[in-house]
This record gives structure tokens, sequence and C-alpha cells, in this order.
């Protein structure tokens, strides 16, 4: 080969060695870049996120987390997670996550709470991390806080609970009228010819019956309130007999449990565009819940009130109270109070909800009031009154 040849093929050679340093320089720099660039995302990311060598140290923390632990990389995992996890969940992730880290699987999830940083309150986690290779390789790791979902779950799980106390007290409520019943109709059995057992054991029955008549139409109006079918037939409606009639349908349990009852109504009529049998329902309902929870021999009232442009309805009682966690919650659907100090008088949680629903279909407003355990209670019901030209205000 002359030197001319030579000469050529060594700057070819060379120029290719140049161009394969330059294009390494060039995929190095791009890889840099990328790498910078995700790094950037990852730390603008909410969730909290590390990588963990196979030495068990971290590698990489973000600032998400770097802002709840300082000086993150190059510590153990389980070191930094002491700071983090809440004290009762730090054991259940330690064990999980040994497991998970010694282990032949390439991924691990767990739930837990965290309480650390300059935020005071505890927050939930949901942490998800899978290995990038053997078992020797690293871990990338992300925690995403999830208090909506848990607040949800914990709402999920409260409703059932008082669905399942629904129907253990519907069964109960339905079961309680057999007995008597069943005493009443062998009573007739045997004594068919003593008109006083007659006249006692059909009186019996016609109470328990009307307990079950009131039980059934609770839950119609349930169904009904849920398909929103429930229909008024309004007109005008004078307060003060709406009173007179829930007192005389709730005034055998008030004398069953010897109560003092204290009536009071204007002496010009309160007269509204109404459905008199469904207040009259709501009225009752408020008198026999306040019959129910008052120990015998105690004070009931009933006040029909005027004020501005409404008309007032106060049921107050000085019986067992509702206790202040229940009180925002005592006319929600299944919501029950305990039962009274003697037993045995608990309600299914649907009356008020019932109550509500009727009252506000008149445009209404129903309230409740008490001190407390022990203190009485009292529920003002309120309606609008018509105007001079007949219009409701």
């Amino acid at each position: 080969m002359s030197d001319s040849a030579r000469n050529s093929s060594g700057a070819f050679h060379a120029g290719i060695a140049h161009q394969a340093v330059m294009s390494g320089k060039l995929v190095e720099e791009t890889l840099r870049e990328n790498a910078q660039r995700l790094v950037q995302l990852i730390d603008t990311l909410p969730q909290l996120v590390w990588t963990v060598s196979g030495d068990g140290t971290m590698s990489y923390c973000n600032a998400e987390l770097c802002s709840l632990v300082a000086d993150c990389d190059g510590r153990r995992v389980e070191e930094v997670m002491v700071q983090l996890l809440h004290p009762e969940d730090y054991a259940r992730w330690f064990a999980a996550w040994d497991r998970a880290f010694k282990g032949s699987g390439g991924l691990f999830e767990i739930e837990y709470r965290i309480c650390s940083g300059a935020d005071p309150t505890t927050h939930w986690y949901l942490e998800r991390a899978v290995r990038s290779g053997e078992a020797s390789a690293h871990w990338f790791v992300t925690a995403t806080q999830i208090d909506e979902q848990k607040r949800r779950e914990e709402e999920l799980r409260g409703m059932l609970h008082e669905k399942e106390q629904f129907f253990a007290t519907l069964l109960h409520e339905l079961r309680n009228p057999l007995a008597p019943i069943a005493n009443a109709i062998e009573l007739l059995a045997r004594r068919a010819d003593d008109p006083a057992s007659v006249s006692g054991a059909r009186g019996i029955i016609q109470r328990q019956l009307r307990q079950l008549s009131r039980l059934v139409d609770d839950l119609l109006d349930v169904s009904r309130m849920s398909r929103g079918r429930i229909e008024l037939r309004k007109e005008p409606t004078d307060l003060a007999e709406v009173v007179a009639t829930a007192i005389e349908t709730a005034r055998p349990l008030i004398e069953l449990r010897g109560h003092h009852l204290t009536t009071g109504v204007p002496r010009t009529p309160l007269i509204v565009h109404a459905d008199a049998v469904r207040l009259g329902q709501v009225v009752t309902n408020l008198l026999i819940n306040a019959a129910k929870y008052t120990n015998p021999g105690g004070h009931l009232s009933v006040m029909l009130e005027r004020s501005a442009d409404c008309a007032t309805i106060r049921v107050r009682d000085n019986g067992i109270g509702i206790p202040r966690d229940l009180l925002p919650r005592v006319f929600d659907l299944f919501a029950q109070a305990a039962p009274g100090s003697d037993g045995g008088m608990g309600g299914m949680g649907v009356g008020l909800a019932v109550a509500r629903e009727l009252v506000q279909l008149h445009e209404g407003s129903i309230t409740v009031h008490s001190e407390g355990p022990g203190r009485g209670s009292e529920f003002v019901m309120s309606l609008p009154l018509p105007d001079r030209a007949g219009r409701i205000s």
C-alpha cells in the first residue's frame, strides 16, 4: 500500500473514531439531560418517591419526601421510615418490607399513616414498590396520600353498620307485637265467655296492630322517600286541630308511661296550606318519641305559637336527652338514639328522617335541641304562614 493510501486510511479511521467519541458524548449529554428532566418531573409530584439500592439504602428521594425528612440519600430505608410512620404502623410496615426485600417477589404494597413534618395531622398513604431487576437490583417506591379514600371507606362502613343495626331493630320491632297478640288470642280461646277478658284481649290486639301499622307506614314512607314519591294533599289546615289529633293518637303511650302532658295553643286559628294527615304524622312521631325516651312519670309539652310569618310547634320533654355527637345526625335515616333507661324503648331510626322529609315538603324546617344526656330534648317545627293574599310567605 502506498504512503498516500495509508495516510488516507488512517485519516478515515481517525475520523470514524472522532465521530464515535462525539456521538458517545452526545448520547451521554442527552441521557444526562433526560435524567435531569426526569428528576425535575418527579420533584413536582405530590407523591413521595424514592429508590432503594440492593444494600437497603436510599439512593434517591424526591423533593416531597425531603420536605418531611431531610438528608434521606444514603440512609437505610428503615431509618427514614421510622421518622415518618405512625408508631402503631411501623412494625407492620417493617415486617412486610423485610419480607419483600429479602424475598424473590417484585411487587410490594401497603397502607399506613404518616405523622411527620410541619403538619401535625396524621395522613393515610398507599405505598407501592417494584423491583427493577434481580434480587440485588434497585427498588422504585411511591407513596400516595389516600385520606379521601379512607374517609369514604369509613363513611361506607358506618352506613353498612347503621343498616345492619336497622335491620336487627326492624326484626325486633316486628317480633315485639307478636307475643302480646298470641297471648291475647290464647286468652280469648280460654275465656271467650268472660266479657272483661274478651275486652282486655281485644284492646291488646288493637294496640299492637296500631304499632305494627305505624311501623309498616314508616317503612313505606322510607321507600317513597328514596324514590321521591311522597305526595301531599294540601288544603287550608288549622294547626290546632293537627296538634289535637296527634295528642289523641299518642295518648295511650303517654298514659301507659304515666307522663304529665302540658299543651298550649293560641285562641285564634293558625291556618297553613298543608296536608293535615302528614303534619299529624310528624307531630305524633315527635310525641311518641318524647314519651318513649322519657322515664315513666315524666313531663311533656306541646306548644303551638305564631312567630312573625311562621307557625311553630314545640315538643319538649325532660327525658334522657340526646348526646352532643348524635345531634347533627338525629334526622338521618337509620340514626338511632340509645334506648331509654328502662330498656326496650329503642327505635328504628326512621321516624325522624320521615318527619324531616315531610316538613321540608311543606317548605318548613325542623330542628332539635338538647343539653345532653339526662337533660331532655326539644323539637321545633316551623311552617310558613300564608300572607293576606293567601300566598305562602
